[in-house]
């Protein structure tokens, strides 16, 4: 994968009006970005390797205490998410394999951070709080 088509798939999957903010409107920003290192095999979900993978930062614009509550009090399923909406859009729409992926969720730690993140324009680490995430390489 090209660094362009990169940028273009990070542009899809954060479009305003595309599918994930229809579909889930707590999320903010999608950092997605790919991993290829041919001389390293990295280990995933079982005894398969991959040299390719996914490394995705989803980040929400509410604040969440607990991973729980990512379903309980915003149907975000992120494992649906990631396979079905972003995996399967990434492989039909620009081509390829479905790779394998590690993903890393953060929320704003209350309603003061989310506000100063906005006007900085950026996510940065101090505004997030770790919530969920796949622990590693998984499909």
């Amino acid at each position: 994968m090209t660094p362009e088509i990169e940028k273009v798939i990070n542009d899809y999957i954060n479009s305003p009006t595309g599918k994930i903010r229809q579909i889930y409107p707590v999320v903010e920003k999608i950092d997605l970005e790919y991993h290829a290192n041919p001389g390293i095999e990295k280990s995933y979900y079982g005894d398969r390797q991959s040299d390719e993978w996914l490394e995705l930062n989803v980040y929400l614009n509410s604040p969440i205490d607990m991973e729980e509550d990512l379903w309980d009090t915003h149907n975000l399923d992120w494992s649906y998410m990631m396979d079905y909406h972003i995996t399967n859009d990434v492989v039909k729409l620009f081509g390829g394999k479905k790779l394998p992926y590690d993903l890393k969720i953060y929320a704003p730690r209350d309603e003061d951070d989310y506000i100063n993140m906005l006007r900085a324009n950026s996510p940065e680490d101090s505004y997030w709080k770790y919530i969920t995430g796949t622990g590693g390489l998984t499909w």
